[in-house]
């Protein structure tokens, strides 16, 4: 789905991502995008240009509980180390 969802004018937003140049400032929303399964947000940076960045790493998303009770010391879900494990396992060619 690439149409634009409209945007409220008065909607704003905060980057989160921890190592984004943004991160802690907040941006009207000028548009929200679902492209390809993500979800991307559009703002004017202080110069005025046309930004933008994953909802994901923005507090217009709510926040994932993992991630949250995580608090970064895990980038990754059990599932997803699971799979990776699965992964490794067959790159290894070792049986289960």
């Amino acid at each position: 789905m690439t149409a634009p969802i409209p945007a409220d004018r008065s909607r704003r937003f905060r980057i989160t991502h921890p190592f984004h140049p943004f991160r802690d400032r907040e941006f009207d929303l000028v548009e929200h995008q679902e492209i390809a399964n993500q979800s991307i947000l559009y703002f004017r940076d202080q110069a005025g240009y046309l930004a933008q960045v994953p909802a994901a790493w923005t507090d217009f998303v709510e926040a994932d509980p993992f991630c949250e009770v995580a608090s970064g010391r895990s980038p990754l879900h059990a599932k997803s180390l699971g799979l990776l494990a699965e992964l490794l396992r067959e790159l290894r060619k070792e049986p289960r």
